[in-house]
């Protein structure tokens, strides 16, 4: 069996920064990938509808790649992927006229007329193809087998197992391996492109190492396992091993340079690997977008995403749908786990505090303490316990509510429907009456609480603790450990409640007594 290696660092990796690699940072991997005699080099992807001209890995065309590569004289292979539909076809030169190889064609089985059409050009144009069938598990044994045959009457390169989700098990990762090497043109290569949901890309490249198949093989990896969610196998490790095992002669040094140079910068600002998130994701065998867009809400645990998960369609599995996951989300929450019921006691002839779990609560303590021991306040804790006594705490985050509760006198504990306790509270809130902010489903505490005041005709409310999501910054007043660090999500987060706040505040005087990013919405 002749071994090669398809790092796919710029192409996989880019999930994790959005394929913003610089230029010198494309020319460091890729000069360092054939410092390390990698076989074959994946730039980036092909797409004309998203892609960019400079300092991307996400390419607008073959020009771009082309430019990209115009101060090195890489002798290794190099190819792109293309998701089929993201890129016109069309739009390929010749490979002659270029510095690219081959053109990977990842699709989805419901897809598959589609991509034959799509190799086949591509194949016309000289370009070696790779054909990568997204998401391998899907297919039964005979479905499987028929698009083996019919890609093998094509002049393609290579055929892959795709293990999309991280979740083949060695007899299942063995049995597509079989049934694609007992199918397949003996002259074609057979590759494996695995993520590591369960741990099990390095076991797997492994089994197929030592296996007795008579035919090229190619594993893909990346450098430090880059890429989105839990990762990818390691070409470092892989490399290590071969050069270990057999008669290869990689360079690992090249890649560790990179790896100190380049992507623990990138690991600290995102992280992948294994997580209880891509666990979930891969032993339901779901994309990994599902699982991650529940977690960040941090609002239920991660037994009740499982739960959530679980009711996603089979048939809508595969492909991350934000509207599905958003449907299956607001009917979960939705679903009374405690029955409403009381009020809270407002006295008219008193000011209302609420008091989030924002930094600031600790570094304006003294002027907060003050006013909770004037006596001129309702004071609600939302969602945490501070350092002083309030006369409630709110809770509509179930994570927060089983931390705190036991922590708390019972009779000032206040919760939302969707929470579950296992004690008796005297005051339930309606979620569904407080979750609308005119058609937006808005979860965050401050403002169910805001929107609750103003159902109860309240006219003023003064806020400590609404700080806003902040990057480098500990953004919680007590030792918070599931802290999210995105900065992505941070943006989306402050733009939730920034524009909440716009909405609320024609109905109700809301002034912020500690620093907040939302303070410009109030002319301060």
């Amino acid at each position: 069996m002749n071994i090669k290696i398809l790092d796919c660092t710029l192409r996989d990796g880019g999930y994790i920064n959005n394929w913003e690699f610089s230029q010198p940072q494309i020319s460091k991997i890729v000069n360092a990938l054939e410092k390390s005699k990698i076989d074959i080099i994946e730039l980036g992807y092909l797409n004309d509808k998203k892609g960019n001209g400079i300092n991307s890995t996400l390419f607008e065309s073959v020009f771009s790649v082309d430019r990209a590569l115009s101060s090195l004289a890489p002798t290794v292979q190099k190819v792109v992927m293309i998701d089929l539909f993201s890129f016109d076809i069309d739009k390929l030169p010749l490979q002659s006229n270029t510095k690219i190889n081959g053109i990977r064609l990842a699709f989805h089985k419901k897809d598959i007329n589609d991509a034959m059409v799509a190799a086949e050009k591509i194949i016309d144009l000289g370009y070696q193809l790779f054909f990568q069938p997204m998401v391998t598990k899907n297919y039964i044994n005979d479905e499987f087998r028929d698009l083996i045959i019919r890609a093998s009457r094509l002049n393609i390169h290579a055929f892959y197992v795709v293990d999309s989700f991280g979740s083949m098990t060695l007899d299942e990762f063995q049995h597509y391996i079989s049934l694609a090497h007992g199918h397949l043109n003996p002259s074609i290569v057979l590759g494996y492109h695995s993520h590591n949901n369960m741990q099990l890309a390095f076991s797997n490249a492994i089994d197929l190492c030592t296996s007795s198949i008579d035919r090229e093989v190619i594993l893909d990896s990346s450098i430090y396992g880059m890429g989105r969610g839990a990762g990818n196998l390691n070409t470092e490790l892989i490399i290590d091993y071969l050069n270990t095992t057999s008669k290869y002669k990689y360079e690992v040094m090249p890649l560790l340079g990179v790896i100190d140079e380049i992507l623990a910068y990138y690991f600290k600002k995102k992280s992948w690997g294994f997580s209880p998130t891509q666990y979930l994701s891969a032993s339901l065998d779901c994309h990994p977008n599902y699982a991650s867009y529940l977690v960040n809400k941090k609002t239920t645990h991660i037994v009740d995403i499982r739960q959530i998960l679980d009711k996603i369609p089979l048939e809508k599995r595969n492909s991350f749908n934000k509207q599905i996951a958003d449907n299956l989300y607001k009917e979960y929450l939705l679903t009374d786990k405690s029955k409403a019921k009381g009020q809270l006691n407002i006295s008219s002839d008193k000011k209302i505090l609420l008091v989030a779990s924002g930094s600031s609560v600790n570094d304006s303590l003294a002027l907060i303490k003050n006013k909770v021991a004037s006596d001129n306040y309702v004071v609600v804790a939302l969602n945490h316990k501070p350092q002083f006594n309030c006369d409630y705490y709110f809770f509509s985050n179930q994570q927060r509510f089983d931390e705190f509760t036991n922590e708390l006198p019972l009779e000032k504990q206040v919760i939302t429907t969707n929470i579950r306790s296992k004690i008796l509270i005297d005051t339930v809130i309606s979620l569904k009456n407080i979750v609308y902010i005119e058609k937006n489903f808005v979860t965050n505490v401050a403002i169910l609480m805001i929107n609750y005041l103003i159902l109860n005709r309240i006219k003023k409310v003064e806020i400590a603790g609404l700080d806003g999501y902040q990057i480098g910054k500990n953004n919680y007043a007590y030792d918070e450990t599931s802290m999210v660090s995105n900065e992505n999500l941070f943006e989306e987060l402050n733009e939730i409640v920034n524009d909440s706040l716009l909405k609320l505040k024609n109905a109700i005087n809301i002034e912020l007594i500690t620093p907040s990013v939302y303070t410009g919405i109030f002319g301060k």
